[in-house]
């Protein structure tokens, strides 16, 4: 079997002042295809806190939900429903990965 792990790229493992800012949205629709929504998705922000020791960084996740309120005679999207949550997540190193992979009794292959 192949095993494939994507990794934030090193210069973003250790940076202490500045993450990538990851956002997208994804329409929502009914059966007939027609458009009654759209959930947007953002991970990361730039003042997301890292512990270089633990090498452990808290991802801020949003995720904001947005609708035609259907009490509303304008038919106009408007935010409905917003979560936030932080998300800690270890990051790793390339040689981190390689060790653990040997560990486990696996074999890199290739690394990109």
């Amino acid at each position: 079997g192949t095993l494939i792990i994507e990794l934030p790229h090193p210069r973003e493992t250790f940076a202490m002042v500045e993450c990538t800012r990851n956002g997208w949205e994804v329409p929502l629709e009914d059966d007939e295809g027609t458009e009654y929504g759209e959930l947007k998705v953002i991970w990361g922000d730039d003042d997301d806190p890292f512990d270089p020791i633990r090498q452990v960084r808290d991802f801020s996740v949003a995720l904001e939900l947005s609708g035609v309120d259907e009490n509303d005679a304008d038919g106009e999207m408007k935010q409905l429903q917003s979560v936030r949550e932080v998300v800690p997540m270890r990051l790793f190193t390339a040689q981190e990965m390689d060790a653990l992979a040997r560990c486990a009794g696996l074999r890199v292959v290739a690394m990109y």
